[in-house]
């Protein structure tokens, strides 16, 4: 019988210099549990972005890289070391970045050196908010898998784009051959898309299952939602939505509308849940993304949990950060948030200073 030995990533070190309102320093992690406490707008949120950053040289909070430099500094630059190999991103309007001692052209030769999964208060927005979320949750954890996807989907987008901006001019100046043209590409990439998205579905679902035990959400499903209500995207469909593409000056179909439902006891989260649901619903799906991540590369993924636990209760609470493998840093206000029997360091922040425990 082969066992699959899953191995730890750790991110065992940072130095940041200009990030946020971040203190210039050094820091040196715990492999397993690290605590980050401190008030709203000590900086907290900035350390989990800093070592985001470090992996994927990009945030979750903003797509503009110079939101990130500290007031009245004019770059930043972030050096992370791992248990395998180092990294660092000198920013000043442009990006460089260094990988084992070698520097990167593409961004995309860079990132996955350090897996890393981040739960951050917005991401309920994933069960509350439009369905862009959830197509941005699924398209992300699938291209984490399969890098080949990245560049079909923004390869769709971007036909998407070209088409709207077609069918905005009206049909008495269409060239109709443009649009034929538009609608072949746009039909290959999108049943690519759509195949990948409904492929990661079941495998999602078994991984929510398990989570949502240990979280008291039994009944939690995941379903994937078709804009062609089941039928194939083709030049045929485009052909019958054309009418309706003219009327609103864009494209009414293909997995651009689709959506990822969310359901609990047989009821849509984004309805009818209440916010604590909602919360956990997100922390499940996040989690999930580790975990399948985890079982694909064989590695742990390092998780970034911020206030995840703000609304749960003590036995929920501990039940999950006991289910959690691997690094973690948890960042929260009150420091009675984590059971002090897993917590190995703690990261005490304000005014971006940072004092360890």
């Amino acid at each position: 019988m082969n066992l699959c030995i899953i191995k730890l990533m750790i991110l065992q070190e940072i130095e940041y210099e200009g990030f946020r309102n971040l203190q210039d320093t050094r820091l040196e992690f715990s492999e397993r549990f690290n605590l980050i406490v401190g008030a709203n707008g000590s900086g907290k949120t900035n350390l989990l972005e800093a070592i985001f950053f470090s992996a994927y040289a990009g945030s979750f909070r903003t797509n503009d890289d110079r939101n990130l430099v500290k007031f009245n500094e004019l770059s930043l630059r972030v050096q992370a070391k791992s248990n395998k190999t180092t990294a660092s991103i000198f920013y000043n309007g442009e990006k460089r970045l260094i990988l084992g001692g070698n520097q990167k052209r593409r961004i995309g030769d860079f990132i996955g050196w350090l897996l890393v999964t981040v739960f951050y208060p917005d991401d309920i927005w994933m069960i509350r908010g439009a369905p862009a979320r959830r197509r941005n949750y699924i398209d992300w954890l699938i291209s984490k898998l399969n890098s080949p996807y990245l560049s079909s989907l923004n390869e769709y987008r971007n036909i998407l784009r070209q088409r709207n901006q077609l069918l905005g001019m009206g049909k008495e100046t269409l060239n109709y051959e443009l649009l034929d043209a538009f609608n072949e590409q746009l039909v290959s990439y999108g049943n690519e898309i759509y195949r990948e998205r409904k492929k990661i579905i079941p495998i999602l679902q078994q991984k929510i299952s398990e989570i949502g035990e240990v979280l008291g959400l039994k009944n939690l499903l995941v379903n994937y939602q078709d804009s062609t209500l089941g039928m194939a995207l083709d030049k045929k469909l485009l052909k019958e939505k054309e009418k309706d593409d003219f009327r609103y000056g864009q494209t009414t179909v293909g997995p651009h509308r689709d959506d990822i439902l969310i359901n609990l006891d047989g009821h849509p989260v984004k309805n009818f849940g209440s916010e604590g649901e909602a919360r956990l619903s997100a922390v499940a799906l996040k989690i999930a993304e580790a975990r399948i991540l985890r079982e694909v590369v064989n590695e742990e993924p390092i998780l970034l949990l911020d206030e995840v636990l703000s609304e749960v209760d003590e036995k929920r609470k501990k039940s999950l950060l006991e289910f959690l493998k691997g690094q973690i840093f948890y960042a929260t206000i009150k420091p009675e948030d984590c059971p002090k029997e897993l917590v190995d360091k703690i990261f005490l922040l304000e005014g971006g200073r940072v004092e360890v425990s």
